[in-house]
């Protein structure tokens, strides 16, 4: 039974390789014909390969990586090893959360969306990203769940791999390991959750108010960055007085992940298809949340744990994102994608725990009432 288990697993793991192959030539045959295809032709044609201050520069690592592929494997085999950095930086932390058959082909179908399945099939950013945080979201979900993870070299390599390629995203690592830690640690219930979630946003506030200054004058930077000449690029109108990086930060966050507005969606057929997906995305999203809404209301319990897991590590990384996608839908998208698988399985496991902690409570509660006392 085990071993039919294993073989079924394996071949779903091998479709999935498949589909992101597919992605890989349609990227490179198709997308690219349709719309700039981020740096990856930059990367193979190796602009800046074995240059100095390779290990200080993400852009520099790229080029060596993607030059030395292009010589040996040719300009679209080049992209595999990419592709398969993606692929074990999704397997690393679901192997760890012992899903059945079903529950792996949903998760995996939700990871094999058109905008995942482009940016992080071919030699980007993208798919490094999709790499270091699946490594990181493996080892909390280890700590979490108590089992033993020596591979304390991995992890401190996909520390500096984050450190190089996106510095931002440690905030959300910090926090995250801060909550999961002080919970284990001091062995936490219910009401010192609570109150170590409320000091969770009362120390990200205070450390936003700390940075205010500097803050505010990256907020009038970053648009500089975005040429209006380029045809996605949307006027700025969210960074116009001082401060506007925290009025506008809901707003922000929210269209820097779902891409483009409605008025964009029926522009171009690209950002109509990207607003289905982000819809369907988000769709998903809110079924889930309300399923798990109706489980707190039959418990009457809050699971406060794994509501801080995932607010703590979501809120910062969509934070520090928005700057980077909120005037630009196809830049969102784009970015989104690091991020994306981390977030998607960092939630599917919270909502999983939740679901279990809820049957037990359910069985000891048909138990109580069924037992010899009670009769």
């Amino acid at each position: 039974m085990k071993i039919k288990l294993k073989c079924s697993v394996n071949k779903i793991w091998f479709t999935y390789f498949v589909v992101k192959f597919f992605y890989m030539l349609f990227a490179l045959f198709v997308y690219a014909k349709l719309t700039e295809l981020g740096d990856t032709f930059r990367y193979l044609a190796g602009a800046e390969a074995f240059g100095p201050g390779l290990w200080r520069d993400s852009t520099a690592l790229m080029d060596t990586f993607g030059y030395s592929f292009s010589l040996f494997l040719g300009p679209v085999l080049a992209n595999i090893p990419f592709l398969v950095l993606s692929i074990i930086g999704v397997y690393y932390p679901v192997s760890r959360l012992n899903l059945t058959k079903n529950q792996l082909i949903s998760l995996l179908t939700l990871l094999s969306l058109p905008s995942f399945g482009v940016w992080t099939s071919i030699i980007s950013k993208e798919a490094v990203g999709v790499f270091f945080l699946g490594v990181i979201l493996g080892f909390f979900i280890d700590y979490i769940k108590r089992k033993p993870n020596k591979r304390y070299f991995l992890v401190v390599f996909c520390v500096y791999l984050c450190a190089l390629f996106k510095p931002q995203y440690l905030a959300a690592i910090a926090a995250l390991f801060t909550f999961v830690f002080i919970s284990r640690k001091f062995a936490l219930r219910g009401f010192g959750k609570t109150v170590l979630l409320i000091l969770f946003f009362v120390f990200s506030f205070f450390a936003l108010y700390l940075f205010r200054n500097e803050i505010n004058e990256l907020s009038f930077i970053i648009p500089l960055h975005f040429s209006l000449d380029a045809g996605s690029t949307r006027e700025n109108t969210i960074w116009v007085n001082d401060f506007d990086v925290f009025r506008n930060a809901p707003y922000g966050m929210f269209i820097a992940f779902f891409g483009p507005t409605v008025s964009e969606a029926l522009s171009k057929p690209t950002h109509l298809l990207v607003f289905i997906e982000s819809a369907i995305i988000i769709g998903i999203f809110l079924f889930a949340l309300l399923q798990l809404l109706m489980v707190t209301i039959n418990t009457g319990r809050l699971n406060v744990f794994f509501v801080g897991v995932f607010l703590t590590a979501s809120l910062w990384i969509l934070f520090v994102h928005y700057p980077f996608g909120a005037l630009n839908p196809g830049s969102a998208i784009r970015y989104r994608e690091n991020f994306y698988a981390f977030l998607v399985i960092l939630f599917y496991f919270c909502y999983i725990e939740v679901k279990q902690n809820y049957f037990h409570y359910r069985l000891e509660k048909y138990q109580h009432r069924h037992s010899p006392k009670n009769l």
